[in-house]
């Protein structure tokens, strides 16, 4: 509990205010209610017998006031807590999806992108709703508890004693409750991570699927996970039902007995009627604080699994820093020496004592089967993953640089196949350079044989679907070309860059990459003859 108490307490930075105001405004309604019962006391027992016509009317004004003044603060209290929430949920949101872009990868478990969604999503609105709504409501609840208690203390101690003393037996059945309820919450959790991974990729390859023609059977498959989760929904609905009924009669028998002793109490002459009214209300104002805080438990329980599953993702190792990446002028070389790595779940090392030197402005064909190394490398040098033996610099006139996450800034990556984002090209263009300019923008399409982007109805702000839709393979490769050209490093890693054009396409492709960076390193992965002819040296792995 001092775990979960504490990661809500930090993350409530930039709505503390809102929360105190919204607590004072809590405390405000709570006053209110409780002026009212000392009104209405006091209207029955004197106003009504003794007073006159005025002091009616001004009994009257008296709780209409008191009314409105409950009713203006619960609005604040509600509308403030809307407020906080949207705020935390972005704030949250922002804080986890930048940490995502700093996590160390290939080195460590990974998370299926779907189950990563559901995380930013679903279990970021739970926290962020408890963030913003659990440490103020149980501050507002207990001072209604407190402060009712006492009142009531004043006019018969025994029976306030004997109600708040009920409380220790609700709050053992509710850690009972809670301990059960959060094991259900969990599975329910991972269920709908497993929908929303299915759903995804179901969406993701769907021309796949019809060409295999299992549309029905995924469609079918989805259906019996989620008639599984449905039956998890309900055996937790049916669960906090009984829990709750079982609490909720415990209060309705203290609530029959307490009026029954009150109605003793007025035959007896002990108390008045006014006494009686005021009673049954201070009655309500000491069970419902304590239903509310019982009803509170579950969203709590929610809350914890979702910090949990955040914190998963907070939890992976990040890579150092990169606030000042180490751009080096002039032509590049990549110096690799002695370089062993294996995956952390891997069966064998992917590359064994592997050296080479990639001199400045020299055009090098990167050749093997599949698995041989060539992707590995490429990470390597972008500092994805780190060398379990051996050492890589980047150099050129002015030194030289051990290569990390610092020394990125350096290399151009244009990965193999279509990685267009959702957006106009424009967009998937800045995503490599934000500022860069229309002639900029124009420089690097021409030169990745992509100048039909300017015969397009909208030209550069033309939008592109998921994974570039609207747009051949090969036009997709070619703006994803020009994306990679954007950035300013001396060193090209180009991964079957021309795979999806045609011979003519590509030679120009290649011809017009030469002209414009002819001092730039280039390193090609490719399986293409052509691409070999043209490069200077060709490494088979």
């Amino acid at each position: 509990m001092k775990k979960y108490l504490v990661w809500l307490w930090q993350n409530t930075r930039g709505i503390r205010l809102n929360m105190l105001v919204r607590i004072v405004a809590g405390i405000g309604r709570v006053a209110f209610g409780l002026l009212m019962v000392w009104l209405c006391k006091r209207f029955i027992d004197v106003t009504i017998r003794t007073g006159t016509a005025d002091d009616i009317l001004q009994m009257i004004a008296a709780l209409v006031a008191v009314i409105s003044g409950g009713i203006i603060c619960r609005q604040i209290y509600y509308y403030l807590g809307v407020k906080a929430s949207a705020v935390q949920s972005t704030a949250i949101r922002l804080r986890v999806f930048s940490h995502l872009f700093r996590r160390q990868m290939f080195e460590q478990k990974e998370l299926h992108s779907g189950d990563v969604t559901s995380r930013l999503e679903k279990d970021i609105d739970v926290v962020s709703n408890a963030t913003t709504s659990l440490m103020p409501d149980i501050t507002v609840t207990l001072v209604q508890l407190l402060g009712a208690f006492l009142f009531m203390n004043m006019m018969d101690a025994r029976l306030a004693w004997a109600l708040l003393l009920l409380t220790p037996i609700f709050l053992v059945v509710g850690k009972i409750f809670a301990r059960q309820l959060r094991k259900m919450t969990l599975d329910i959790r991972r269920q709908e991570s497993i929908i929303q991974m299915l759903v995804q990729e179901t969406m993701e390859h769907n021309a796949v699927l019809r060409s295999l023609e299992s549309g029905d059977w995924v469609t079918g498959r989805l259906d019996d996970i989620q008639q599984d989760l449905k039956g998890k929904i309900n055996r937790r609905a049916r669960f906090t039902v009984v829990s709750r009924l079982i609490i909720s009669s415990s209060f309705s028998f203290g609530y029959i007995i307490a009026f029954i002793w009150g109605a003793l109490q007025l035959r007896s002459g002990a108390i008045t009627f006014g006494v009686m009214t005021s009673f049954l209300q201070l009655v309500s104002q000491i069970q419902n604080p304590i239903l509310q805080m019982l009803n509170m438990l579950p969203q709590a329980i929610h809350a914890s699994a979702s910090i949990d599953r955040l914190e998963e993702l907070e939890q992976m190792e990040a890579e150092e820093e990169q606030s000042s990446g180490q751009l080096i002028s002039g032509p590049l070389g990549v110096s690799v020496q002695d370089v062993s790595f294996q995956y952390a779940d891997g069966d064998r090392e992917v590359l064994s004592h592997f050296s080479f030197n990639f001199h400045p402005g020299s055009k090098t064909a990167l050749m093997g089967i599949t698995g041989a190394g060539k992707t590995t490398l490429f990470r390597l040098l972008l500092a994805l993953i780190k060398p379990n033996e051996g050492t890589m610099t980047v150099y050129g006139r002015k030194g030289k640089e051990y290569i990390s996450e610092k020394t990125r800034s350096n290399f151009v990556f244009v990965p193999q196949g279509n990685t267009l984002m959702s957006g106009t090209i424009r967009y998937n263009l800045q995503l490599a350079k934000p500022d860069a300019t229309d002639e900029e923008l124009h420089k690097v399409l021409h030169i990745a044989m992509a100048d039909f982007v300017f015969e397009l109805p909208e030209g550069i702000d033309t939008e592109c679907g998921e994974r570039g839709g609207g747009l051949s393979e090969g036009q997709a490769q070619r703006i994803a070309i020009a994306r990679g050209l954007l950035r300013p490093g001396g060193i090209l890693l180009l991964d079957e860059i021309s795979a999806s054009l045609d011979e003519q396409t590509e030679r120009e492709l290649y011809r017009r990459l030469f002209e414009a960076y002819p001092q730039k390193t280039m390193i090609f992965i490719t399986h293409r003859q052509l691409v070999c002819e043209l490069c200077d040296e060709k490494i088979s792995l």
